[in-house]
């Protein structure tokens, strides 16, 4: 199991158990009162009691509600002040000691100006309420925690999993953030929870655990996180379609210690020539080498390209020309995980799942834009400005798919409009695969109806 977990539910009675697995800091909530979807979120005294009592860390963070789903009301002067006087009171009764820190959650990729503004007046007050007396963590999008980690409110970047969102790539590449969340979602008997990795030069990220005699408590990472390495390390996925070897050593002569299926996300921590020397849990220590022309390396979820920084129709165009397709059988291309990684992939990211606006999403944010990191179409519709009346070619065309009053849609890059009943589009999902495609401007293709609701452009 991953060294870092988070949880919303109760772990407690699991402890010991989390432990021996190799569990070595949870990662539970302070809220102002649980919700009947999350009955479990807010961490009691009992359970805090039984984590530290097992020998792990605990870590805390504070969420209400966090701004979810937009709701951008949560995250203002009057909140701030609100949370972390509630937070400040959680911390006491439990007896959480003074220095560690206590994060509080943005859970929606806000970028607008106005939106960024409205989340520094929140940390502004949390940082004035705390005081000192505990650090400060942010959990959040790249983009969210450079703003008020610059603006000095917090101590602690805690980057959400949902790799799409703005600014995250580019705070993966840096030594600035903390911890890292891992999709997809995990379970231990049946209870959710999301691995972490550690941030290389973070061996403290406010976690707190019981002193030596089980009683006085003291502050900083457990012993396997001390071991942390002290540099940023590559995140990579294996990109084998029959999965990879984890071998004892850098050559095929070692011992296999076991195989990794696709997709298994692992971290780079040096290069041995054709070889990696990788982490698979994110707390720093070796577990075995695999080949590294099999790890595909992501940056925050997308691979390095030579296309980042050109448009998002030239990205759509190189990967035309790699021929990607989904693969037949079990198994996915790891291409199209990619794409649904620039989204928040709650739908899933196997290559079966509907992928058009994951790779139109993938092809704006490696161009340096900002997409709607939404795997649905129709997410498309307000983005961007109007042109349906003056497309050009590298417009993104949406369609109604079905019903106009239902959801389900396609989007793609428009290509040319000769005149006719259809437009020429350049996408993903198209022929279950990459190609060019002619859809109806307002008619049946294989069956299905389809109408152009719009054309925008960034």
């Amino acid at each position: 199991m991953h060294k870092v977990i988070d949880s919303p539910w109760e772990l407690g009675r699991y402890a010991n158990e989390l432990k021996a697995s190799g569990v070595e800091t949870i990662i539970r909530y302070y809220n102002h009162s649980n919700s009947t979807r999350l009955p479990q979120k807010r961490i009691e005294k009992a359970e805090y009691d039984d984590i530290l009592e097992a020998g792990l860390s605990l870590a805390v963070v504070f969420q209400q509600r966090g701004g979810v789903g937009g709701n951008i009301g949560d995250l203002d002067t009057e909140s701030g002040a609100r949370d972390s006087e509630r937070a400040l009171a959680l911390a006491e009764t439990y007896g959480q000691p003074e220095n560690s820190a206590i994060y509080f959650s943005v859970d929606h990729d806000y970028y607008k100006a106005a939106d960024i503004a409205s989340i520094k007046a929140y940390f502004k007050a949390v940082s004035r309420a705390l005081n000192g007396k505990y650090r400060v963590g942010v959990y959040g999008s790249g983009a969210v925690g450079k703003a008020v980690r610059d603006a000095g409110f917090v101590d602690f970047i805690w980057l959400a999993a949902a790799t799409g969102w703005s600014g995250t790539r580019e705070m993966l590449t840096t030594d600035q953030w903390a911890l890292y969340q891992i999709h997809p979602p995990l379970n231990y008997r049946g209870t959710g929870y999301d691995g972490n990795i550690v941030g290389g030069r973070w061996k403290d990220f406010g976690q707190f655990r019981a002193g030596e005699e089980g009683s006085a408590f003291a502050l900083g990472a457990s012993r396997g996180l001390a071991a942390a390495v002290e540099r940023h390390s590559e995140l990579a996925e294996v990109s084998a379609a029959g999965g990879l070897n984890l071998r004892r050593g850098p050559g095929e002569s070692f011992a296999v210690e076991r195989a990794l299926p696709l997709g298994t996300p692992v971290t780079i921590l040096e290069r041995n020539g054709e070889w990696a020397k990788v982490d698979l849990d994110g707390d720093g220590t070796v577990d075995g080498y695999m080949h590294a022309s099999f790890l595909r390396v992501l940056s925050g979820g997308f691979p390095i390209e030579e296309a980042i920084g050109t448009t998002p129709y030239r990205v759509a165009r190189a990967e035309l020309a790699k021929g990607v397709g989904e693969v037949a059988g079990p198994g996915n291309n790891p291409r199209i995980v990619m794409y649904h990684k620039s989204t928040n992939h709650w739908s899933g990211t196997d290559d079966s799942v509907a992928w058009c606006s994951s790779f139109v999403n993938f092809c704006v944010e490696q161009a340096g834009m900002i997409g709607t990191d939404r795997q649905d179409a129709r997410s498309w519709k307000n983005w961007g400005e109007n042109v349906t009346d003056n497309p050009r070619e590298g417009d993104i065309a949406v369609f109604a798919r079905g019903a106009v009053s239902g959801s389900d849609g396609h989007v793609g890059f428009f290509v040319a409009d000769e005149g006719g009943p259809t437009v020429k589009i350049l996408g993903g999902n198209q022929s279950d695969s990459v190609c060019y495609q002619n859809y109806p401007k307002d008619g049946d293709l294989g069956g299905t109806h389809y109408k152009l609701l719009g054309i925008r452009r960034g």
